[in-house]
């Protein structure tokens, strides 16, 4: 069994935290931009809530790829 090197530890809990803060700023600001759209068309409560789920959708996808990225930037640096 192999030991862990505590900064190295570390590094890879910070490129975890970057890789995550990438993933769900890119769903909060394509689920508030959703929003924002729904309520400017005067959508209905429902209308608006389905649309913030897809904005969630859409923007996992979105940013998905930009998190890997952004992982694979903290690790390697």
């Amino acid at each position: 069994m192999t030991s862990l090197d505590p900064t190295e530890a570390r590094k890879l809990i910070e490129a975890i935290v970057a890789a995550f803060s990438v993933l769900g700023g890119g769903m909060a600001y394509s689920s508030g931009l959703a929003a924002a759209q729904a309520l400017a068309d005067e959508g209905s409560p429902d209308t608006v809530a389905h649309r913030v789920n897809e904005g969630i959708a859409h923007g996992f996808e979105q940013a998905s790829p930009m998190s890997i990225a952004a992982l694979i930037i903290v690790l390697w640096t």
